[in-house]
């Protein structure tokens, strides 16, 4: 009776248990649900981002506890297909990499899709509609070979808008066709493709009967479906268009969400219909808001400086172009030092196997003597063996056989000895023979090493005249920075040193400054990597800052200006972080802007050193690093007087420069630095700085460039 309620019990307790994991998964189901309504209610609300990012982020938790991978990534897709169109490119491309990684990580074919149609979209963009198509193409590959039931039709609309924007009619009518087949085609997706067919004929042909025709069926599919795109809308102004109805195309054109093509486009309706004036004055409007560094330069620059600026461009294209041979021949220098290397690990392989050759024949024949002398051991133990036998069979024997067995046993022993040396000289001469020829043959080995030792030699002398070209070059490149710091007149009260150390041949670190009309420029800076690339990169950075600084464009304009130069055709995506400042040495006052560089350091002097208070770093407005992408703006800010205090400006190879045990010095202990500094001189505070930080790494290699700029106005 106890073990049936116990059983009874025990049956209760596994149905409460799985009653309650039942709740929890149906509670969690619509939890999912819910998410996922609202991610595609907020998808293109541009004032819920933060709300979409919370939905997202939350969606794609639960997806993963759910092992859901489809939602997953189409989750993941979706955060950030939305984060560049509010101007979050740099957090997009954060998520497209972890998103890949993840994928990877979990050997997920869906998600390696999805991240890399996901990239697409961002680079399409970011306009890189070259790496965008290279990335469409890779996704049509990698479903034929890994996910064959997959629908791609929105991988083919990628391709069709690239195709469309570069007017090539027979790709997009190509593309459209194919994703029209797709197998589960969504009704959305169907109607986007039949827009862009009508679109892509609205390019060459001329016939109002094919355009009826083509727009007939886009109207069809449009009511069957009750779906209109953004394509579908812009499909409706090209048919009013080309059917001469130019009030509708006006009219159409106000719906269109994007204010560029709105732009355009209502400048094409106002052409259509004669008002020039009007389509003049909305091209203007489009120039200024497509190109916002243009239009900020024309609001700054004069028409006296326009000769001025058009002799500073050639004069960068002259400097470019003499920086671009420079940098082709350090990287045939560093290929024909690859070679070298290669080579030289080739003829060390070669001489370690010849050591090893010799040293096996030296066992060889170590081998061969100790069994020599086994031999003789063996037939001297026989010999003695034989002769004791002899004797034995002499004793046994009768006296009267004494005479004949005698003389018998003197002919065999004799004929036994004979036959003994004979065979010892046939073995001590086949012997001798076989040492002879191992002998010859050590004797070649020696002389095959000392042909290897002779390039190995050759090889050295090599490697040590590139290696002197590499030092020549270092030399180049430090005499780009200045190392006069004591020119600048007593009256201005300007004390300032600068220290650049690379942590290779050459680096990518940079600092330059000078003087202009009681005006001080400075400005540091950090290029991503290090080597000749990060070299190269330097130099041009400098020199474009010497040049445009010249010009009186202030802190945020120079910022702008070097990164539309940068980052025209930077497909190696290099950047460079910087700031730049202008110090007006009567008033004191400092305009500066940072480019994604550390935080300078400023001292106020007037404090006792130890003060807590004494020394901050300076709170400023983050912009992105030079060289990302040409339209970027930049904001400037200012400190009203800087006179009396003291301004260290670095790099991030101070802060995160490690000791043996991995440990950076860090921001807090250069802050601590600062604060109990007495400041003898800017020179000290720098040496001082550089003391403390080869104190912390120890013996632990340098791992990045080091640069320190000290500056104090009196």
């Amino acid at each position: 009776m106890n073990a049936l309620l116990r059983y009874c019990r025990w049956m209760a307790g596994f149905c409460l248990l799985g009653l309650s994991l039942t709740t929890a998964a149906q509670v969690k189901t619509a939890d999912i649900e819910q998410l996922r309504k609202d991610m595609y209610r907020l998808f293109n609300k541009p004032d819920s981002l933060q709300q979409y990012i919370q939905v997202t982020n939350q969606l794609i938790e639960l997806s993963k506890q759910s092992n859901n991978e489809e939602l997953l990534y189409k989750t993941w897709s979706n955060q950030a297909i939305v984060l560049p169109a509010h101007g979050k490119r740099e957090q997009a491309l954060e998520i497209v990499k972890e998103m890949s990684e993840y994928a990877h990580k979990n050997n997920s074919k869906y998600g390696l899709f999805v991240s890399t149609y996901t990239n697409a979209q961002i680079s399409s963009a970011l306009m890189m509609e070259k790496q965008a198509e290279e990335l469409l193409l890779e996704c049509i590959k990698y479903k034929e070979q890994y996910l064959p039931n997959q629908n791609i039709s929105f991988v083919y609309l990628g391709l069709a808008k690239i195709y469309y924007n570069r007017l090539l009619k027979d790709k997009v009518l190509e593309v459209m066709e194919k994703a029209l087949r797709e197998p589960n085609l969504l009704p959305e997706q169907r109607v986007q493709a039949l827009a862009y067919k009508f679109m892509a004929v609205t390019l060459d042909e001329n016939d109002k009967e094919t355009y009826k025709s083509y727009y007939a069926e886009l109207e069809k599919a449009r009511k069957e479906t009750g779906i209109s795109t953004s394509v579908c809308r812009k499909a409706d102004i090209y048919y009013a268009e080309k059917m001469g109805d130019y009030e509708k195309m006006l009219a159409l054109v106000k719906n269109i969400p994007s204010p560029l093509d709105r732009m355009s486009m209502t400048a094409r309706a106002y052409k259509k219909l004669g008002r020039w004036e009007e389509a003049y004055d909305l091209q203007l409007k489009f120039k200024r808001y497509n190109d916002s560094v243009n239009s900020e330069k024309l609001r700054n620059l004069s028409l006296n400086h326009s000769l001025a600026l058009d002799a500073a461009r050639a004069e960068n294209e002259a400097k470019d172009l003499k920086l671009k041979n420079q940098q082709l021949e350090l990287e045939h220098i560093s290929d024909e030092l690859e070679q070298r290397r290669l080579k030289e690990e080739a003829l060390n392989l070669s001489l370690e196997n010849q050591s090893v050759e010799l040293r096996n024949r030296d066992i060889e024949l170590q081998h061969t003597a100790v069994k020599m002398k086994n031999d003789s051991l063996d037939r001297y133990n026989k010999d003695l063996q034989l002769s004791e036998y002899q004797s034995k069979m002499e004793v046994q024997k009768q006296t009267e056989h004494a005479n004949r067995v005698f003389m018998t046993m003197l002919g065999i022993i004799a004929a036994l000895v004979i036959a003994s040396l004979a065979f010892i000289l046939y073995r001590r001469n086949k012997h001798s023979k076989e040492i002879e020829t191992a002998y010859d043959k050590l004797e070649d080995a020696y002389d095959k090493l000392g042909e290897a030792y002779n390039k190995l030699e050759e090889t050295t002398t090599a490697k040590e005249r590139i290696e002197s070209e590499l030092r020549i070059a270092r030399e180049i490149q430090m005499g780009m920075v200045p190392h006069v710091f004591d020119a600048f007149p007593k009256e201005l009260g300007i004390d300032l040193y600068a220290s650049m150390t690379p942590a290779k041949e050459v680096g990518g670190d940079l600092y330059d400054f000078f003087l202009k009309d009681k005006k001080l420029y400075i400005c540091v800076g950090d290029v991503s990597g290090k080597g000749v690339p990060a070299s190269m990169t330097m130099a041009v950075a400098v020199n474009l800052f010497r040049s445009v600084a010249k010009e009186g464009f202030t802190p945020a304009q120079i910022a702008m200006q070097i990164n539309k130069t940068l980052s025209v055709d930077n497909e190696n995506s290099i950047f460079v972080t910087m700031f730049i400042a202008e110090i007006d040495l009567e008033t004191g006052r400092m305009d500066f802007c940072n480019a994604g560089h550390n935080s300078p350091v400023i001292v106020n002097n007037q404090l006792k050193p130890g003060n807590p208070n004494r020394a901050k770093y300076i709170d400023m407005e983050s912009n992105a690093p030079v060289g990302l992408w040409p339209e970027l703006e930049y904001v400037g800010e200012s400190i009203d007087n800087i006179k009396g205090y003291t301004l260290l400006v670095y790099s991030d190879g101070l802060t995160e420069a490690e000791n043996e045990e991995q440990e950076q010095h860090g921001e807090e202990r250069l802050l601590e630095l600062m604060r109990e500094d007495e400041f003898v001189n800017a020179e000290s505070t720098v040496n001082m700085i550089l003391g403390d930080v080869a104190t912390h790494v120890g013996s632990a290699d340098q791992s990045d460039d080091l640069t320190i700029l000290c500056l104090k106005i009196d």
